[in-house]
């Protein structure tokens, strides 16, 4: 998974009209990267790209439309290697753990989709419910196997969901720790109803198996 010229890099072959389109969406990334997802203007993206503002209307209706785009993009590529590194486990704390982790390991080596992430989860609802979609599974999954013991509302999802963003915001302004990604999925299985100590060997022995 690479964020330098992501879009660009699937454009070997094809025309102007694609490599343009790519640039822009390749722009916006940066533009996130470096001023957030709430002060990203079209005029940054535009500049970044290279490109004249009126090109950008020829590609998309309005910022909502490339800032969608963009954030749908990179949620599904994380979400295509988040699967791939759960599909075989069975137990939901191990997929939760295993998950999270991938999650905010994927956002940390790509700083820039890691800022598109964020910024998704904290501005768009709509991207924001589809990711914590795969959250709803493993921990629907927990409930069945009863290892986890809660009521499983939106609001739940939502703080979750926020404690993965301060990790993830947290490691990015003062360096990666891998402590503070293990304290993140041990808080996550407490509010799940787990012990502290149940916690620590639940993700001691998920990343053991990783």
């Amino acid at each position: 998974m690479k964020a330098q010229h992501h879009f660009q890099a699937d454009t070997k072959g094809l025309g102007k009209r694609a490599r343009t389109r790519a640039a822009l969406l390749d722009g916006a990334i940066s533009v996130i990267a470096e001023k957030g997802m709430a002060d990203a203007k079209i005029t940054d993206i535009t500049d970044q790209a290279g490109l004249a503002n009126g090109t950008f209307y020829n590609h998309f209706a309005d910022r909502e439309q490339i800032l969608r785009e963009v954030a749908y993009s990179v949620a599904e590529e994380v979400g295509r290697e988040i699967d791939a590194s759960i599909s075989a486990l069975k137990a939901a704390p191990a997929r939760v753990v295993t998950a999270t982790w991938r999650f905010i390991s994927l956002a940390l080596e790509e700083p820039e989709w890691g800022s598109v992430l964020i910024g998704a989860v904290e501005h768009m609802p709509a991207i924001r419910k589809d990711v914590l979609q795969y959250l709803r599974g493993d921990l629907e999954k927990g409930i069945a196997q009863g290892v986890f013991d809660i009521n499983l509302t939106p609001f739940l999802l939502d703080q979750i969901g926020a404690m993965v963003v301060v990790s993830i915001r947290t490691q990015m302004e003062f360096g990666v720790d891998p402590g503070k990604t293990a304290e993140t999925c041990e808080n996550i299985l407490r509010l799940c109803g787990q012990t502290p100590s149940a916690a620590r060997r639940a993700v001691a022995k998920a990343l053991k198996s990783t």
